[in-house]
């Protein structure tokens, strides 16, 4: 028999275990209101690009990526708060055809969005935003590409040297069969595309 995690759990277990050890890296004391000041202050020296992949359970995957842009992070952060300016720096093949849905818009959390991509429309939602921790999460809200459900969480940082880190944590629930390799090449093209799209 099938064992299931609920991806909530799996995806707030591990961005908490991401955000724990940058916080602590940051200013080597625990989070508090003093820490949360040292946090935006700082840099990360720590830039060099990850991108990880992996099972974390039947038809479930995890992939984090880390990618530095030659930007400051006042430049970067109102494209990533809006997830429409976004998917023209991640997804420029798919930007044309993003619209918000049901009144939303980038002033609105929730909002539900959809594009198209690989032939399919997807319908994903801005479910969070901190606008003092230059974070993000959305998730899908239909199945779609053999995606039962994805939830996806950014998490924008100073670097040195007057740069930006983009931090991208994926928790993906697969049909049985599906692809996982098609998935490895389109968020390693989006962080091409993105790259490009701040370092020209």
């Amino acid at each position: 028999m099938r064992t299931t995690t609920s991806l909530p759990i799996i995806l707030a277990s591990c961005m908490a275990a991401l955000l724990w050890t940058g916080h602590a890296a940051a200013d080597d004391r625990a989070p508090g209101a003093d820490g949360s000041a040292a946090r935006r202050a700082a840099c990360k020296g720590d830039t060099e690009s990850v991108f990880v992949l992996a099972p974390i359970g039947e038809d479930q995957i995890l992939s984090y990526q880390r990618v530095l842009l030659d930007a400051p992070l006042g430049e970067v952060w109102p494209v990533l708060r809006d997830v429409e300016r976004f998917w023209d720096a991640v997804l420029p093949d798919a930007a044309p055809t993003f619209m918000w849905l049901d009144g939303g818009g980038p002033e609105t959390i929730p909002s539900r969005f959809q594009f198209t991509a690989a032939g399919s429309t997807l319908v994903e939602e801005v479910t969070y935003r901190s606008e003092e921790e230059h974070q993000l999460l959305v998730r899908l809200v239909e199945p779609a590409l053999g995606m039962q459900a994805y939830y996806g969480f950014w998490d924008l940082s100073r670097a040195c040297g007057n740069k930006a880190v983009l931090e991208y944590t994926r928790v993906l629930e697969l049909e049985p069969g599906t692809d996982v390799e098609f998935f490895r090449a389109v968020f390693t093209q989006e962080f091409i595309d993105i790259q490009a799209y701040f370092n020209d």
